[in-house]
């Protein structure tokens, strides 16, 4: 009788943590953040040059208007004036914009942009799942809501260490809201998150190699 009543209280204590293991797991799923102290300056898309978990370098590739000589504007864009003359690669004719009466020429800068605490990498699509051979298989329906948290957010959970060479990325871009408008400037944007669109499959060959000639924003601060 008691090793009986042993094997029964065994199968109740196994019982019992099966179903507080999703209650754990609720109780540690992200929480919103708050984003009341920053407000919203613009929106690009470009590619990763570089990342780390303090910022990304994301190289943007612009249509500027030529001259009816031949010479482009060699201008860097500023971001904080969220223009919307980027190449988008996933937008309708890549976003170029219908000037017929103007020739525009592709000119790329790369900005580095830095994360705050608050910052999250989301991805557009949901991300794959592979089973122990490699084979790709559905999420149920448990991972996929825990992907798609915190609510608010675009898209699916997805890591800083995701954002490698290649990558293309939509970023949506705050400055803190202590920072005065009429004060700010590029060195106040920050990420608010980082959308993963998709990969180049041909990325230039100079992203991830360290390319001395990249325009950094830190670099203009310090000759600044």
């Amino acid at each position: 009788m008691h090793t009986v009543a042993m094997r029964a209280f065994a199968t109740l204590a196994l019982g019992l943590g099966a179903f507080t293991l999703p209650v754990l797991a609720e109780d540690s799923k992200p929480k919103p953040s708050d984003w009341s102290g920053y407000v919203f300056v613009a929106d690009v898309v470009g590619e990763v040059v570089k990342a780390d978990d303090k910022s990304v370098t994301l190289r943007i590739t612009w249509f500027e208007p030529q001259a009816r000589t031949g010479n482009s504007r060699n201008g860097r864009p500023g971001l904080s004036q969220n223009n919307r003359n980027f190449r988008n690669p996933y937008s309708q004719n890549m976003n170029r914009p219908n000037q017929s009466k103007t020739q525009l020429k592709e000119q790329h800068h790369d900005y580095e942009l830095e994360y705050v605490s608050e910052s999250l990498v989301r991805s557009k699509t949901l991300p794959v799942k592979l089973d122990e051979k490699g084979k790709k298989i559905p999420h149920n329906q448990k991972e996929i809501d825990e992907l798609r948290a915190p609510g608010g957010f675009p898209g699916y959970a997805a890591n800083r260490s995701d954002l490698t060479p290649g990558t293309i990325v939509e970023v949506y871009l705050i400055r803190d809201k202590s920072v005065p408008a009429a004060k700010a400037g590029e060195d106040d944007l920050r990420v608010k998150y980082a959308v993963i669109l998709g990969r180049d499959p041909n990325p230039p060959k100079d992203i991830g190699s360290g390319d001395k000639n990249k325009d950094k924003k830190k670099d203009e601060k310090k000759k600044n």
